[in-house]
């Protein structure tokens, strides 16, 4: 800006810009090259994580209100957000997230990762495999709320990891109901199954059946 304009003309000389221009001009300043990793505390709110986000680099989102709503469909399209809690806490965190920004830039998203979901034997009724209730509601809120969401990345770690130690038949009737779930998230295109475990626990076998019952779009990274 230079000495003569006012933060209001200098504002409205860049609304005159075509979109095209805005919109580049916002994923340049708010696109960062490493994921954003989300966690909440208890009794606080959720917070972020990016170690190499500038300074201020969420302060043109407070200009005004026209360029508050363009900047945060860029924010939220671009960047990738992950979620750091690994226990069955992770739907409170991505529900409270999901609150926090509310319907339209929830519907922004387009690039998650969250714990793999896992499945539990139904007592009740031997032989049968339910997911367990916190990967359910999991994937039924990106199912509601998410609704640009492209590319979903898993994470298999070392709390979540002995799901894969259970029979082909146990694993094949979960990958299958998860298969249904991910499906229904209707603008997914690409999963990635991300594994960080301890080499004793066999995931080549689970991998194997995984590729042969879940579709197309899966990617394995070890």
């Amino acid at each position: 800006m230079t000495s003569s304009q006012s933060p209001s003309s200098a504002t409205a000389s860049f609304l005159g810009l075509p979109n095209e221009i805005r919109n580049r001009i916002y994923k340049t300043v708010l696109t960062i090259s490493h994921p954003i990793h989300l966690f909440q505390d208890p009794g606080s709110a959720v917070a972020s994580f990016a170690p190499d986000r500038p300074p201020h680099w969420l302060a043109i989102l407070h200009t005004n209100r026209q360029i508050h709503a363009e900047s945060s469909a860029i924010l939220y399209t671009e960047n990738h957000f992950h979620f750091v809690d690994i226990t069955g806490q992770q739907v409170v965190v991505l529900r409270s997230f999901l609150d926090r920004i509310g319907s339209t830039n929830a519907a922004s998203l387009s690039h998650l990762c969250i714990n793999f979901p896992v499945a539990e034997s139904m007592d009740d009724q031997p032989g049968s495999v339910r997911l367990k209730d916190h990967s359910l509601q999991s994937l039924q809120l990106l199912q509601d709320r998410c609704t640009n969401l492209s590319t979903l990345e898993t994470l298999v770690h070392h709390k979540n990891s002995r799901f894969f130690t259970r029979t082909d038949d146990f694993l094949r009737e979960a990958f299958s109901q998860i298969d249904a779930q991910l499906k229904a998230i209707h603008s997914l295109k690409r999963v990635i199954v991300r594994v960080e475990v301890d080499d004793n626990i066999p995931m080549t076998p689970a991998r194997d059946l995984m590729q042969r019952v879940w579709m197309a779009s899966l990617v394995w990274q070890e």
